[in-house]
């Protein structure tokens, strides 16, 4: 299929451009979470309630990371947004009711929403992912449109790999994959998709010249 067939007509503007976040708003929460909950789990009497006071230093640092966007950008993410209150969210409820399995439940829903968005956003052409990485890539609509399904694919097999861990093994191996698992997957994943990118399109400021 020649995606590169007659560009002109077939590239759709970026209405808006993304807030670009540094990757440590994002990444780094977790890490804290990570220490804090293996630190904790090393020290209290009963270890199984290590995860709440973790999760809560994960949902204040989301916020200050939120914070942050705001002031550094004048605005904020809609994904840093959406996320965030889903960590406090998950997380208050955790500790109210004494229940883990509202936080370890938060990566299933983020990424199932994430799928939902990236895909509807295509049937609706509203491209989730060109208006997230259109300030970088120059790409067709069609293109645009199968970036977009791959991703959002990917987020609901992340949703269910979540799923498999947490109902299937202990809650440390539970914390371990959130660092170690769904984060390097996530990289891997992006790292793949930049065959295709570069075979359909250009990066912005690196095309050829006539």
């Amino acid at each position: 299929m020649q995606f590169m067939t007659d560009q002109t007509n077939q590239h759709q503007p970026v209405n808006a451009p993304a807030v670009k976040n540094n990757p440590w708003l994002e990444f780094g929460p977790v890490i804290v979470f990570f220490i804090v909950y293996i630190y904790l789990r090393r020290t209290l009497p009963d270890p199984n309630t290590a995860i709440y006071p973790a999760a809560g230093v994960l949902a204040v640092l989301s916020a200050i990371s939120l914070i942050y966007s705001k002031i550094r950008h004048g605005r904020m993410s809609g994904v840093l947004i959406l996320t965030t209150a889903i960590v406090c969210l998950s997380a208050g409820l955790a500790y109210i009711f004494k229940d883990p399995r509202f936080f370890y439940m938060k990566p299933t829903v983020i990424n199932i929403l994430f799928g939902v968005a990236v895909i509807g956003g295509v049937a609706v052409k509203k491209n989730v992912i060109q208006l997230m990485f259109g300030e970088a890539f120059d790409l067709p609509i069609k293109a645009w449109n199968q970036l977009a399904i791959r991703w959002g694919l990917f987020f609901f097999v992340l949703a269910g790999l979540n799923e498999l861990v947490w109902r299937n093994f202990e809650e440390p191996t539970w914390v371990k994959f959130k660092l170690f698992g769904l984060i390097p997957l996530t990289i891997i994943f992006t790292m793949t998709q930049l065959p295709f990118i570069m075979k359909h399109g250009t990066v912005k400021g690196q095309e050829p010249k006539a």
